[in-house]
């Protein structure tokens, strides 16, 4: 008797332990920057000396250069610009405004490393990323310094991409991803691309981490290292 008394207690227990599901370890957190305030058709880029801005669990850090009005790392703007290669360019996405018809979203500059850092150790899982309109530009006509991709006869394998390294609480790498903003190296030039729409990228294959690194790297020189970054989400355990 004692046996069966103890099979009817301990059942309800298992099966409330078998229906948690990971929504009850953690709780999802996401960066889509609609609450920064900012006037229509501007951007914040650090000019104010604060050197980072937040939001959620989400740490996005910031250089200024006053001597050069420029910056590195993060910045945030509401800019639409997909025409005109300019100063503004700098701060707008090539499809114009942020992902899912929204208004705000990053954008990162590289000068020095570009890091987002988490207040507590993060699981990213997804975002959404395209071209900045600055560099798609050069490296389409070839303004600036930058090559036009593909050079004369449309040929020539160039690529644009940015390198994204988890960093574990325990300061080692927890994976990497690399994802090509712009691509020319298929035998088929009619497959080569530049990046002109928001695109997803899955994050879940870093784990656990404290922090993300961005790098952008190029087969020119010349490349203007921009890119804009929205919907940023992952998951934080309790």
């Amino acid at each position: 008797m004692n046996r069966i008394r103890l099979h009817f207690i301990l059942l309800p227990i298992l099966m409330f332990v078998t229906a948690c599901t990971d929504e009850d370890t953690f709780i999802t957190d996401l960066a889509e920057f609609e609450k920064l305030e900012i006037e229509v058709q501007t951007y914040w880029n650090g000019s104010d000396g604060f050197g980072q801005f937040k939001y959620g669990n989400k740490i996005f850090y910031n250089s200024y250069y006053p001597d050069w009005d420029s910056w590195s790392g993060f910045a945030y703007t509401n800019v639409i610009n997909y025409l005109y290669y300019n100063e503004i360019a700098k701060y707008a996405s090539y499809p114009s405004g942020g992902a899912n018809e929204s208004e705000n979203y990053a954008v990162g500059h590289q000068f020095e490393k570009m890091i987002i850092e988490f207040e507590k150790p993060e699981e990213p899982r997804v975002m959404q990323l395209t071209n900045c309109t600055y560099t798609a530009l050069a490296i389409k006509y070839g303004y600036g310094y930058a090559k036009k991709f593909g050079g004369r006869d449309g040929h020539d394998p160039d690529w644009f991409k940015i390198t994204i390294t988890g960093i574990g609480p325990a300061n080692g790498i927890a994976g990497t991803i690399d994802y090509f903003l712009a691509d020319f190296r298929f035998d088929d030039d009619s497959e080569d691309y530049i990046i002109d729409k928001w695109e997803y990228l899955d994050l879940t294959s870093l784990g656990l981490v404290k922090r993300l690194e961005f790098e952008l790297s190029s087969s020119d020189a010349g490349t203007p290292l921009y890119f804009c970054l929205d919907n940023l989400r992952g998951r934080v355990p309790y």
